[in-house]
């Protein structure tokens, strides 16, 4: 009976620690009688193993076994190499199968089973249109990354949604023999990435990208974009008037003034100037091939150009556009935030943001986007240090440093130095830089 503990699963043989008897090094008695051996092989590995009850055995064994180590023999080694080769058997038997038989198989036993009807009806109709026709006959073991770069070239005629709706099933299947232990990897991973999802509003709302891209570079707010009317564009000058805005409630439209109750001119890029004077352009055309003039509004709606488009519609068309693009939802209300904020993080002045923007007061700007100017006039303080500082006066210090401060100070002023006449402040008598209250 074999007992090799080189294993990690067999148990070591009880013994006792003392020698007993006279047996050579390496061989022991076993407490359930009979003997076992006690080697090293040549990775350093020690391995016992029971050999029955023949001391004769015993000691031939013993003997051939160091004669093997010699030899750089290991018996777990051994066991590992005869593993592998058996797994390699296997896997070489394994992929004989063709892509036909694997994929019957795959249907039969994997999808059917787990997926829907229809979705597994796809699948099966993919892999009869397009896989079986292409690989069906090639061995697993032919099953390469360059063979299925090859396959997809030459599926000529198909879309790419086609040619994505034929991968999905392929590589799913190709996994599956890979936990058959049919492939030791799938060579169609990671083959065909998905497409990089376009972010412009062009590719997923085209009706509506004038009007976001408005948005994005005027700061209007949504009535007041819906409010604009052809008369407000000045394409000259590049600006808009902002004289009204428009709101639907229960279906009734609402035409009022801006939010602020006053008109404003609000300054656009050129390339926005171009854009409307494209749209412009285009909307006469087909008004005059419909036989109309064209209507007053800069973005009518799609099923009354008679009525400007509604908020609501824009606002459900904005965010579709962000859940197709795959951003995260924010309102559409913060385009006109940002405007703001990267103006005035651009060195803009408030004054000039606020009337973009059309609050009633430059505190309402001030209080609301003032934190975006945190830092821009740094170079300022800079500045004050540098004049101010010992290199502009000299190495000074203590009392003297205070002196230097007050004398910019009053140069400021255009006091050259003096303290004024009626001030309650005069130089110590001690002749330092120290201002005492006046007795």
């Amino acid at each position: 009976m074999s007992n090799d503990l080189s294993t990690p699963s067999a148990s070591p043989i009880l013994r006792s620690t003392r020698k007993r008897d006279d047996l050579p090094k390496g061989l022991n008695r076993h407490p359930a009688g009979g003997y076992f051996i006690r080697y090293a092989c040549a990775v350093g590995h020690i391995h016992e193993q029971r050999t029955g009850r023949s001391l004769e055995a015993a000691t031939k064994k013993l003997g051939n076994y160091r004669a093997d180590a010699e030899k750089g023999w290991c018996p777990r080694r051994a066991r590992e190499q005869r593993r592998e080769a058996e797994a390699a058997k296997r896997q070489a038997q394994a992929q004989d199968v063709t892509v036909r038989q694997l994929g019957v198989r795959w249907l039969k036993t994997h999808v059917e089973p787990n997926l829907r009807v229809r979705t597994a009806a796809q699948y099966r109709s993919v892999l009869e249109r397009h896989v079986f026709p292409g690989l069906g006959d090639l061995p697993l073991r032919d099953v390469t990354r360059a063979r299925l770069r090859e396959f997809l070239t030459g599926l000529v005629g198909v879309t790419w949604g086609t040619k994505k709706n034929v991968m999905v099933p392929l590589a799913t299947m190709l996994s599956f023999a890979v936990d058959e232990d049919r492939l030791p990897a799938n060579p169609a991973s990671g083959l065909f990435r998905q497409r990089r999802r376009a972010r412009t509003v062009e590719m997923h709302a085209p009706d509506l990208a004038d009007f976001i891209t408005l948005l994005s570079w005027s700061g209007l707010r949504l009535a007041e974009a819906c409010g604009l009317q052809w008369g407000d564009f000045d394409a000259k000058g590049g600006f808009l008037n902002v004289r009204r805005s428009a709101t639907f409630h229960a279906e009734r439209l609402l035409v009022a003034a801006p939010k602020s109750g006053r008109t404003r001119r609000v300054d656009i890029p050129a390339e926005l100037v171009r854009r409307l004077h494209r749209r412009q352009s285009l909307l006469e055309a087909e008004a005059a091939v419909a036989g109309r003039e064209l209507g007053e509004w800069m973005f009518p709606a799609l099923s009354d150009p008679s009525k400007p488009i509604n908020g609501a519609v824009a606002r459900k068309v904005w965010h579709r556009c962000l859940r197709r693009a795959g951003l995260r939802a924010v309102r559409l209300h913060d385009l006109r935030h940002t405007f703001a904020s990267l103006l005035l993080a651009s060195g803009a002045p408030v004054q000039y943001v606020s009337a973009l923007l059309g609050h009633s007061s430059i505190a309402v700007t001030v209080d609301r986007y003032g934190h975006v100017r945190t830092g821009t006039h740094r170079g300022v303080v800079d500045a004050l240090a540098q004049a101010t500082g010992a290199e502009a006066h000299g190495e000074v210090s203590g009392p003297c440093r205070t002196w230097v401060l007050l004398r910019f100070f009053l140069g400021q002023q255009g006091l050259n130095g003096r303290l004024p006449s009626n001030s309650p402040w005069k130089w110590c008598p001690r002749g330092d830089s120290n201002t005492r209250p006046a007795v």
